[in-house]
């Protein structure tokens, strides 16, 4: 008896995608207990909520990690941007 995979659908892919698209939800909810974190220690030690020093830092970093893991940079440079901006205005509203 042959082991035979089975076919590749798009049913198979979509379920996948949808387990995936969980995981990334789950992370982000872990990176916002973060920033939480952050605006009270922000707040505490009077902080700006931006820091453009740190936010060339993440995007370098996470290009790095891009092209580590075979992903566009520019994709993920895009997308960390708009989740830094966001969190950034977060916090402002936070503070």
């Amino acid at each position: 008896m042959t082991n035979t995979p089975e076919p590749l659908t798009m049913g198979i892919i979509r379920r996948e995608i949808d387990r995936i698209d969980e995981g990334l939800v789950k992370l982000l909810a872990e990176r916002q207990r973060w920033v939480e974190k952050a605006v009270a220690v922000k707040t505490r030690d009077r902080l700006p909520a931006r820091d453009d020093a740190r936010v060339r830092q993440v995007i370098d970093h996470v290009r790095v990690l891009a092209r580590a893991h075979n992903v566009d940079p520019a994709l993920v440079e895009a997308m960390w941007t708009e989740m830094i901006e966001w969190f950034i205005a977060y916090e402002e509203r936070s503070m």
